[in-house]
């Protein structure tokens, strides 16, 4: 997710919380960080103007609370002015037309994310380094039942509607990448990183995840094709970019 300048994404320029690792975050309430997730989206224009969110409870179900808080957290931030919530069958919650620049209310907790712009880079990379090894593994020793079910998650991506179903199918894509591997130990510490992480993204245009989603399909083609060299620099450089792409990259622009 990179992007020459915070409002204008391209792919080629540009989803437990306890610990030391993400300890500035862990401070905040369910719903300062939701609140802190949408602002930063909204001042980097990934959510743009007018822009309808998804529902309450997919909301929820993306940013791991739930849908009480994550209600909770929309309605503050619309009496903030940030988003506008429109009553009726055509109605729903939208990014405000004239949103206040800055992130007004929820300006401590979007400070306490970007305070963590350290422990965010550290987490790409141990991502990344875990990631590479399964990687190989997977491309070893995945079963026609792991390579069916990266291509489920695949397909899934594709017909995402918006961030926070492309989310839900980004978790199974690298989970069953992971599980292939065929390292229960290994794909465990990973998946803790993965949800550490999970905690910084914020939501993103779905016409860049679906590029992004590009990527996934080669990956999987290259597992299928029991390539372990061209699948680990595939999963490197997809998991490499975060650290231009995610909110600490962008915002250096």
């Amino acid at each position: 997710m990179t992007g020459d300048a915070p409002g204008t994404l391209t792919h080629t320029a540009v989803p437990a919380l306890t610990g030391p690792a993400v300890a500035g975050i862990t401070r905040l309430s369910a719903v300062d960080t939701v609140r802190a997730r949408i602002a930063l989206a909204v001042e980097l224009r990934l959510l743009a103007p007018g822009e309808q969110l998804p529902s309450d409870a997919d909301i929820a179900a993306a940013l791991d609370v739930s849908e009480i808080t994550a209600r909770r957290a929309i309605k503050s931030l619309a009496e903030e002015g940030l988003l506008r919530r429109v009553r009726g069958r055509s109605g729903g919650t939208f990014v405000a037309e004239a949103a206040p620049e800055a992130a007004g209310g929820a300006g401590p907790a979007v400070a306490a994310y970007r305070a963590d712009a350290e422990q965010v880079h550290r987490l790409i990379d141990q991502r990344l380094l875990a990631e590479a090894g399964l990687t190989h593994l997977a491309a070893v020793s995945a079963t026609e039942d792991d390579l069916a079910e990266l291509d489920a998650a695949v397909a899934a991506a594709a017909s995402a509607q918006d961030w926070s179903d492309y989310h839900a199918a980004d978790e199974r894509f690298h989970l069953a990448v992971a599980r292939a591997a065929g390292r229960p130990a290994l794909a465990g510490l990973y998946e803790e990183t993965l949800r550490r992480l999970y905690a910084y993204f914020i939501p993103y245009p779905i016409a860049y995840l679906h590029e992004v989603n590009a990527e996934h399909a080669a990956l999987a083609a290259a597992i299928r094709g029991r390539d372990p060299v061209t699948a680990v620099a595939l999963a490197e450089r997809h998991v490499a970019v975060l650290h231009e792409t995610m909110f600490v990259g962008l915002e250096q622009d």
